[in-house]
């Protein structure tokens, strides 16, 4: 007998969800779930916050009176944001290459429950009107009560707010909370500010799984984590007057990034922790935009211990890509055609034809095409020969890269390489003059980085060259390690995926900002 349609407020009444939200997933199949103690209290978590969803849902199609009623609060986006409460499960379902028993890939909250560790959004705002997305990873012993009237349930590395139908639109800060407060949890736990790559986001840092990835080890060994998001990508596309469909919202480079970015970032941080200083790991672009931060905002030096620089990006003459050394010659045509064609970000994660259909490809064509598929796409570009990839981590890498850049993003890292300097962005020579007061840009100053840096780089990359980091670690006045990871074919992606990271390069990681 099929059951009758009831209301977001009365499947909650009733203790269970309405089961027309979830199709493929009815009462009996999941009643088959198994019943141990762990899967049961996530089943159990999982209804009530399901149930604190379709009641969001529920207001945002116009009745917000259920929220109201439930919460005593007026229904707003920023009630989305919240702690997801995650349990252990046991090492083979936490490690079924995220996807679970009816081989679907994993939803975001599935996929941080399975590693046990409780996760936080927050909201951050920049000096120019962008809002930031950044996750905090707690252990699982910083656990709080599960979901409550005044913590809400959100989807991890999905929130809500970004995924409505609204995502589109430009966001006021009052209409939505920089993070729930009632949720946060202060720590004396040292934290670590961790940034992504290009066209990536948080989403790299915990996708090898529970004590694997390098947020979970972290984490592990008493550190205070905080996932950074570059505007732009998946997890950061507000803004106070524009939508991520005006031409002005996509018009920064990576140089924005370091300039605006990260200072909010290492501020809110800060503030909420109750610390003066954090540590900050940054990898590729991650440690591009340090750079810039230290040499044009040298205040915020005192504000970071030390810093750890994972294949970093600065100067790219002697960059080994054979896809990239092909396409740099090209970039001012593809500069002139994204002004004519009006395109102004590449590979935006809402597409489908980019991502859903990429993820579909890997999970579905033969073992062979999806091997020389991942060879012609990664290693094209990070390096070839590593086998530190696990080819069944491919859909669910798919399932969250790429996560969107501005192009100008990309026309600037093409100038570094053409330039053979660390160079501002090149506007042409009239708008260099008017910028800069010369034709061309001038270089970032390194000498007045005086945070602490430690270099990882490796012989396998091929954005990395070892002629590039030893002629930026002269440059940078406190470098205290340079080293080279001990596994020869070591390339860009083994950084973030590698099977082998946390031995050759995460252990090492702890025990450099434990001495600081």
């Amino acid at each position: 007998m099929p059951l009758p349609a009831l209301t977001p407020l009365a499947a909650c009444q009733e203790g269970r969800e309405k089961p027309s939200y979830r199709p493929t997933h009815s009462l009996e199949k999941r009643s088959s779930a198994p019943r141990d103690v762990h899967y049961t209290a996530i089943a159990a978590h999982r209804m009530v916050g399901g149930c604190a969803r379709k009641i969001l849902a529920y207001g945002a199609s116009g009745n917000g009176r259920a929220f109201e009623f439930l919460t005593g609060e007026p229904w707003s986006l920023h009630n989305t944001a919240g702690t997801i409460m995650a349990a252990s499960l046991d090492d083979k379902r936490r490690r079924q290459g995220g996807r679970n028993k009816r081989g679907k890939k994993r939803e975001k909250h599935e996929l941080i429950e399975t590693h046990g560790y409780i996760a936080e959004t927050h909201y951050v705002w920049t000096e120019d009107d962008y809002r930031l997305n950044v996750h905090r990873v707690l252990p699982p012993d910083d656990r709080i009560s599960p979901v409550s009237l005044g913590v809400h349930t959100i989807d991890w590395l999905g929130s809500m707010v970004n995924n409505s139908k609204n995502h589109n639109s430009s966001v006021s800060p009052e209409s939505c909370d920089r993070v729930s407060d009632r949720a946060s949890v202060a720590s004396s736990k040292i934290p670590v500010l961790v940034h992504h790559g290009l066209l990536s986001s948080s989403a790299d840092w915990v996708l090898l799984g529970s004590h694997k990835a390098l947020a979970y080890v972290l984490c592990d060994n008493g550190f205070d984590v905080w996932l950074g998001n570059a505007r732009g990508n998946t997890y950061s596309r507000g803004h106070k007057r524009y939508s991520i469909r005006d031409n002005e919202f996509w018009n920064f480079s990576w140089h924005e990034i370091g300039y605006y970015d990260l200072p909010a970032l290492i501020d809110y941080i800060l503030d909420k922790t109750g610390h003066t200083k954090l540590y900050y790991i940054g990898y590729s672009q991650g440690t591009t935009v340090f750079y810039v931060m230290g040499s044009e905002r040298p205040e915020y030096n005192d504000k970071v211990e030390g810093m750890i620089s994972l294949a970093p990006v600065a100067y790219l003459a002697n960059q080994k890509s054979p896809l990239l050394k092909c396409l740099v010659y090209f970039y001012r045509l593809a500069e002139w055609g994204s002004v004519v064609w009006n395109i102004h970000h590449c590979f935006p994660r809402n597409r489908r034809w980019q991502t859903r259909l990429l993820s579909s490809f890997i999970r579905t064509v033969p073992g062979a095409m999806t091997k020389s598929f991942c060879y012609c796409w990664f290693h094209l570009i990070a390096g070839f020969g590593s086998n530190q990839l696990d080819k069944s981590m491919l859909p669910e890498i798919f399932g969250h890269f790429p996560a969107g850049a501005s192009t100008k993003q990309m026309f600037h890292f093409a100038q570094l390489i053409t330039s053979k300097s660390f160079q501002k962005y090149d506007h042409g020579a009239k708008q260099n003059k008017m910028l800069y007061g010369s034709i061309r840009p001038p270089e970032y100053n390194l000498s007045k980085i005086k945070t602490p840096v430690t270099i990882f780089y490796s012989d396998n990359d091929f954005l990395t060259h070892a002629t590039d980091v030893q002629k930026l670690a002269k440059k940078l006045p406190n470098i205290r390690q340079v080293k080279k990871i001990q596994y020869d074919k070591f390339n860009h992606i083994d950084y973030l995926w590698g099977r082998d990271a946390k031995t050759l390069l995460y252990i090492n990681i702890v025990k450099i900002l434990k001495k600081l």
